[in-house]
């Protein structure tokens, strides 16, 4: 197009872009867009700038949007064309930033926001330069599109932001000017960080690394940038991470003064370029780092089937950065299960290449750690585990152990007490000198009183690991110089009590646990016999709060029930335990009491294995001993329902020792206890009462004092009401049996049974067939010693009587 040509033409733009009417401005705005697109030269566009560029840069200020939206357009169109000279900029930037870098928002539409940013990116490709060879066009206008961009980095219109974090990257890598003010970009780009976009987010990443390469004098600043980066390293979405990776080992790279993943593809990509920046540290200190690889070497247990050992340069890099652990620490405690997990692992990561230069870190970084390692999502909980066997096997012992084992006095924690064990198993040797100290500790009342099952299951998880180094320590002799019989006592001590109170504070509860208890115990001394002969004396000792009013949920009631149900009774302790015993039920609640008796009632039906080799007379004594201190205080009627309860346990305790204890043994000491009996066969418990009979069943041949008040206590219950007391009674008229035939006894003996055989006579009427059956088997027993008087009592009997072919059967088998 000739000049003749375009000079009326840029008239009648000039005149119609300045028209009061929306249609005519718009109409001229589209006729020169169309203008300089098809026919405009690159030679004749300055000319055509200098006399328009009044008219369209007041456009960008009109109050409607597509006239806004047209000016842009045609001085894009025209930016293509002109030459690059800053001259231009002079003109349009400063129409921006009255845009856009003013701190209230000027330009409403988010469009339009976006355009002008699209505008601004197309000057910066336009006039870069890099290196500074044509004098840095971008400088004069450098304040004005910092200004800019503090104001845009912060908009709410996704797209707008987003464009702003690319067009900070791209001014970053056009202008060697960029470390002026740098700074003032770093807050309002980390603002992008926390966006819901994770294409924002990436962006950001993106920005705020370009910015770190261009603070030169603020490291406060680009420690601010790692600082707000970081926990986008646990990001959900990998490509953000992946980012965050690639900007991180930039950094490393190209920092002035100079992370893995689960997704592979971002931790090849990430592994790949952290090589490459411990390749060029180690160009950079190769002096240094020469003299450190003639020494280093790997600790004697290092995982190496696990985990490849970094490069010592790479871990170098680590060692020098470890600033970043504090905030690693603080997102380990985050309410977001994905930033505890990635920051969990990335704090493994540091552990790996720090190595022993972590010891330095150890004192802040154990508490968290160890409320990591009971964290409520497991693979959290097992990748904190994972960091606490590297700290075991990287860090020296002496160093980790001094300060893990005063916070471990401090916090019982299930963390506190998985961190330490994972710690103890993983590390050398040199843990076997603590081996007391440790099992020392796990006797401590708020540690092996634990009721919780998880909190057990770590308890017992350490105790196996001791339990296995004292076996290396005192039994096989692996270890040379540790062993002395001194150590060796106190050490099972504390091992036993340990486990015995696990299994017996958890025996009704959990059946596994206690299980797996006394499984450990085994491992201690395959004989645990032995090892309750030994300690349990002293277990019982420790046991506090006796003489308090204790339910049955209270924990020196649970601990005691649980020995004597693990343990049961042996002449080695058995002075203690009874004592023990005497106090607690003395002083506890009914509800206590019964927990007691209950558990007695079980070991007693065990007393005959618990006493082999014990000769007759010391059982009897001990059994003896044993009723009138523990069971005959309790037999005595009282009223309630408590003490109704009470009674009847120790009534079961009763019956059990007689069907434990050896048959002489009880025989021996029932006598004194008949009266007894007597009024517990008539108590108002039914259980009560069957526990009586039940305990009857073993009685031996008595005197006639004994005899006769029982007889009658028991004829008495064939009318009782419970069907099972009344086939107890009539089983048990068949054990009663005179000491001594002939002389005066035997005659009275002989006038009781006239009156009690007619009566189990009636009964055989009753149409119950198992109290029939169990009436004639009585019937069958009391004929071998009273066959005559059975006989006659039988002979009286009417031959229309419904029970006399059975009673006949009888006599004729005899």
């Amino acid at each position: 197009m000739t000049e003749s040509h375009l000079k009326p033409l840029i008239e009648s733009f000039c005149t119609n872009v300045q028209s009061q009417e929306r249609m005519v401005r718009q109409r001229a705005l589209k006729d020169m867009l169309e203008l300089v697109h098809k026919d405009l030269s690159p030679e004749q566009a300055p000319s055509l700038f200098d006399e328009t560029y009044l008219h369209i840069l007041r456009c960008y200020a009109d109050r409607f949007e597509m006239v806004r939206n047209l000016a842009i357009t045609l001085v894009s169109e025209l930016l293509q064309k002109l030459p690059p000279n800053d001259f231009y900029l002079s003109y349009i930037i400063p129409v921006v930033t009255r845009r856009l870098g003013q701190p209230e928002t000027i330009e409403d539409s988010e469009e339009i926001r976006l355009q002008l940013l699209e505008q601004l990116e197309e000057i910066v490709r336009k006039y870069a330069d890099p290196e500074g060879t044509r004098g840095d066009p971008l400088l004069k206008s450098y304040d004005n599109l910092v200004d800019i961009l503090a104001k845009t980095l912060r908009d709410p219109f996704p797209a707008a932001q987003k464009q702003s974090c690319e067009l900070v990257q791209l001014l970053a890598q056009s202008t060697p000017s960029m470390h002026y003010r740098a700074e003032a970009l770093v807050g309002p780009a980390s603002t992008a960080l926390k966006h819901r976009h994770s294409a924002n987010r990436i962006a950001a990443i993106d920005a705020l690394g370009q910015l770190a390469l261009h603070i030169h004098s603020n490291s406060d600043c680009a420690m601010r940038i790692i600082v707000d980066m970081s926990p986008l390293l646990m990001d959900s979405v990998p490509f953000v991470r992946r980012a965050c990776g690639r900007v991180g080992c930039m950094m490393l790279v190209k920092l002035r003064d100079r992370l893995t993943d689960e997704t592979p593809e971002v931790r090849d990509d990430i592994l790949a370029r952290w090589k490459e920046a411990g390749e060029l540290y180690y160009a950079e200190n190769e002096t240094e780092l020469a003299k450190t690889k003639l020494i280093d070497k790997p600790a004697p247990n290092y995982p190496a089937g696990e985990y490849e050992r970094p490069s010592l340069a790479c871990r170098a890099i680590v060692q020098r950065s470890l600033a970043i652990v504090n905030l690693i620490l603080h997102e380990m405690e985050e309410w977001k299960e994905d930033i505890r997990l990635h920051a969990t692992k990335l704090l493994k990561l540091v552990v790996l290449h720090a190595e022993r230069a972590f010891s330095t870190l150890f004192m802040e970084t154990n508490p968290v750690l160890a409320k990591t390692c009971m964290d409520s999502v497991r693979e959290v909980a097992v990748e904190a585990l994972r960091v606490a066997r590297l700290c075991g096997i990287l860090l020296e012992y002496d160093t980790w152990s001094k300060h893990a084992l005063v916070e471990f006095r401090k916090f019982h924690t299930l963390g506190h007490l998985r961190c330490l064990r994972a710690m103890y198993e993983s590390s050398g040797w040199d843990r076997l000198k603590d081996l007391s100290k440790i099992a020392g500790l796990l006797t401590d009342s708020e540690i092996c009183h634990q009721k919780r099952e998880d909190y057990q299951t770590a308890l017992l998880d350490f105790c196996e690991i001791l339990t296995v180094d004292f076996n290396r320590v005192f039994v096989s002799n692996e270890i040379e110089g540790l062993a002395n019989e001194k150590d060796r006592i106190k050490t099972e001590n504390q091992l036993y009590t340990t486990l015995l109170k696990v299994a017996t504070i958890s025996s009704e509860d959990s059946i596994p646990i206690r299980d797996r208890a006394l499984e450990i115990l085994t491992t201690l001394n395959p004989q645990p016999e032995l090892l309750h002969n030994a300690h349990l004396a002293g277990v019982l000792a420790t046991l506090d709060n006796l003489e308090a009013a204790n339910s049955d949920d209270a924990e020196s009631i649970m601990l005691l029930a649980g020995i004597v149900f693990v343990c049961g009774f042996r002449p080695a302790y058995h002075r203690e335990l009874c004592s023990t015993l005497t106090i607690a039920l003395r002083h506890a609640i009914p509800q206590g009491q019964i927990k007691l008796f209950s558990s007695i009632s079980i070991a007693m039906l065990r007393w005959s294995d618990s006493m082999v080799g014990v000769p007759g007379e010391e059982q009897l004594q001990l059994v003896r001993a044993f009723i009138e201190e523990l069971i005959a205080p309790y037999l005595v009627w009282a009223a309630g329902r408590s003490a109704e309860s009470i009674r009847a346990m120790a009534t079961a305790c009763l019956c059990s020792m007689s069907q434990g204890v050896d048959r002489l043994t009880f025989n021996a000491v029932l006598p004194s206890q008949i009266n007894a009996l007597v009024g517990l066969i008539e108590d108002n418990g039914i259980s009560t009462r069957a526990y009586a009979l039940r305990t009857l069943l073993a009685m031996g041949p008595l005197g006639v004092e004994h005899l006769k008040p029982l007889a009658y206590a028991i004829m008495a219950r064939l009318d009782d009401p419970s069907g099972e007391v009344r086939e107890l009674a009539a089983t048990c008229l068949g054990r009663l049996q005179l000491a001594a035939d002939g002389g005066d006894e035997a005659a009275r003996w002989d006038d009781v049974l006239r009156q009690i055989v007619p009566t189990m006579f009636l009964h055989l009427e009753n149409p119950e067939l198992k109290l029939r059956k169990a009436i004639l088997a009585s019937l069958e027993q009391l004929l071998v010693h009273h066959r005559a008087l059975i006989k006659g009592l039988a002979n009286e009997v009417a031959a229309g009587c419904p029970y006399k072919k059975d009673l006949d059967e009888i006599l004729a088998h005899q």
